[in-house]
């Protein structure tokens, strides 16, 4: 990847937001991001995330987080949630991701030309203690969703 002006920004701009996000508030279980290359969502393009898990005992909320550009032109983003529980017992999930609202203004955070959303979808225990895998799959009509920087996975107690 080239390395421009834009991509230092981005990367300092994430990386205090990052900062911002820990130093408040309570400290998320589980927290991680998957960004992509070219600012663009492929259907092949699967975001991964492993969790290991030792507490089934607490409920747990599950949030997506979704960064784009100001030039995403839906209001809204699928995907599917794989998860697979250390028995392995899968699950599929069709999760809509709310980003504007009818009259096209965000709901997320803007800053600049970059949009944060972030979306609580589930509240739960773990059932079973042991490593999960999370995937999310662009669930979108389209073969590749442009505009998108990354999508990421947090878990709060």
């Amino acid at each position: 990847m080239k390395i421009t002006r834009n991509n230092v920004f981005l990367t300092l701009g994430l990386l205090v937001l990052t900062i911002a996000l820990n130093s408040c508030g309570e400290k998320a279980y589980y927290d991680d991001v998957h960004s992509f290359d070219d600012e663009s969502w492929d259907k092949s393009d699967t975001a991964s995330f492993s969790v290991s898990v030792d507490d089934t005992t607490n409920l747990f909320q599950f949030n997506l987080s979704l960064r784009t550009t100001t030039e995403y032109e839906f209001s809204n983003l699928w995907v599917y949630v794989l998860s697979t529980a250390p028995d392995g017992t899968t699950s599929k999930v069709a999760q809509k991701l709310p980003l504007a609202r009818p009259d096209g203004s965000w709901i997320g955070n803007v800053s600049g030309t970059v949009v944060q959303t972030e979306v609580k979808f589930a509240a739960k225990h773990f059932p079973l203690k042991g490593d999960y895998q999370f995937d999310l799959i662009n669930a979108t009509q389209q073969e590749s969703v442009d505009h998108v920087l990354d999508v990421g996975l947090r878990i709060k107690k």
